[in-house]
């Protein structure tokens, strides 16, 4: 890629950085080693918040393969008003939302079973969730913990669900939220205060019956 390409390009990218710009310029530029960059970046928060919007390992690794397909095809038109991960996650939840809506409309989405939350060896993508040397117990415990979570997470709204998967998950900026989600800052913060409130109902409903045993 021209030199002067890039720079003309950075001039042009107000919403990024020198550094991104430059970066942005390679991908559209069809750079390989750009492409597998953009990928080891961004592939395992998007693959965290797929799973922990659809609640399945299957659909989440699926979900994202479709999601870098639509950010490789459409990066041509990326102008760079926005921050690039801002734009990858807005084709990330748009993705997701529709993944969504297509089971809805089959009636399979539901809050999933322990064993259907598991990846394979014991729990899905942690949620704080560690242990340097686990005992049998504290395994167990933490793969009740881990499907409790995603059992409350499911039980949310979808609009509550990507606020809390964003902010309180992925540590997403209220800013970040609100330009990916597409809603104003106000409103990003009164659905988590609402979501907050709602999971932490559900997770009461757990440690109650913990309580009891």
């Amino acid at each position: 890629m021209p030199r002067e390409i890039a720079y003309n390009w950075v001039d042009r990218a107000q919403g990024l950085s020198a550094e991104e710009a430059v970066f942005v310029a390679r991908l559209q530029a069809n750079d390989d080693a750009a492409y597998d960059e953009l990928v080891r970046t961004y592939s395992a928060s998007i693959f965290h918040v797929a799973y922990r919007m659809l609640g399945d390992t299957a659909d989440a690794s699926d979900t994202v393969q479709e999601i870098f397909l639509k950010v490789f095809r459409n990066i041509g038109g990326f102008k760079g008003e926005a921050a690039l991960k801002t734009w990858v996650f807005k084709i990330a939840f748009s993705e997701i939302l529709n993944r969504l809506r297509w089971w809805k409309r089959r009636y399979r989405f539901a809050t999933m079973s322990l064993d259907e939350q598991s990846n394979g060896n014991g729990t899905g993508p942690g949620y704080g969730i560690a242990s340097s040397s686990p005992t049998p117990e504290e395994l167990l415990q933490s793969k009740e913990q881990e499907a409790a979570i995603q059992q409350a997470l499911g039980r949310l709204s979808k609009d509550h669900r990507s606020i809390i998967v964003l902010r309180d998950i992925e540590g997403f900026s209220y800013s970040e939220i609100a330009d990916v989600l597409g809603v104003s800052i106000g409103t990003v913060k009164s659905r988590l205060a609402r979501a907050r409130a709602d999971l932490k109902k559900s997770l009461m409903r757990y440690l109650s019956v913990q309580h009891l045993r």
